[in-house]
């Protein structure tokens, strides 16, 4: 995924049944490109960039959907995925990374994940994986 300006402010207006995406990655273009995307589709958008930033908006909100980065400065998001699912089952948790060589499926199975997404993100494909996972 490529670079993108700042985040503009041309978001579909969300309505009050909108489903609310937690996006958690430590790239902030990335993390942003993602949220300005979600936001575009309609939905509500929460941001966290680490732990203590995750902690903050999960007390404040609960997400339908977490889409998680795996790889983060000292914090690993399959435990993150897996407390999450714990704590709430009904979250739906999309996994993203770059690298998929070591995430077996067994892993992100035992995760409580949807789905995992590689990293460059395909946003064809995690639109259609977003989709399947609020039915």
């Amino acid at each position: 995924m490529s670079s993108a300006p700042p985040p503009s402010p041309r978001h579909a207006a969300p309505g009050p049944a909108a489903k609310v995406v937690l996006v958690l990655d430590d790239h902030v273009a990335l993390r942003e490109e993602l949220a300005e995307y979600f936001g575009s589709m309609g939905y509500q958008v929460m941001q966290a960039g680490d732990g203590p930033s995750l902690s903050a908006a999960l007390r404040q909100h609960r997400p339908d959907l977490a889409v998680l980065d795996i790889d983060l400065p000292g914090w690993n998001g399959i435990e993150i995925a897996q407390a999450m699912h714990r704590r709430d089952p009904s979250v739906r948790i999309i996994l993203m990374t770059g690298n998929p060589t070591w995430v077996t499926p067994a892993l992100s199975t035992t995760s409580g994940a949807f789905a995992l997404v590689e990293k460059p993100i395909d946003l064809a494909r995690l639109s259609r994986v977003v989709k399947a996972a609020l039915l």
